[in-house]
């Protein structure tokens, strides 16, 4: 499995796991929230694009994007340590909260290992 069909499987993944997260999880949208979501799924799209068309250098539109998905990125990331400090103080963790930590932090590895190979192909275009 090359990394294009790895950014093809994490771009349908990841937009998956958006979908499921707004429909799950998002209850009361923020703009952070809702235009994070949308960064995501954008940016994804734009993966899923390079892969068909074999072309990953990355436009101005890419550099945008990808810098508000690491941003969301960030706060789920915070998010997750301030519930699971939580849980760890108080010694007490519901099953609902646990799949919620168990879909944050799957979905923040699958973003991170996405933006993470897409940059290295657009970087080893970029120097070719």
């Amino acid at each position: 499995m090359g990394t294009g069909m790895s950014i093809q499987r994490l771009s349908s993944l990841n937009i998956i796991f958006a979908i499921i997260y707004v429909l799950l999880y998002l209850k009361s949208g923020t703009f952070n929230s809702t235009a994070g979501i949308l960064a995501i799924i954008v940016f994804n799209w734009l993966g899923l694009r390079s892969f068909q068309v074999e072309e990953y250098k990355w436009g101005i539109w890419h550099y945008l994007i990808g810098g508000w998905t690491l941003y969301f990125i960030g706060t789920l990331v915070y998010g997750f340590g301030n519930i699971l400090s939580a849980a760890i103080e108080f010694n007490f963790i519901s099953n609902d909260t646990l799949w919620y930590l168990v879909v944050n932090f799957v979905f923040c590895v699958f973003l991170l290992t996405h933006i993470t190979i897409y940059g290295y192909k657009n970087y080893k275009q970029f120097n070719h």
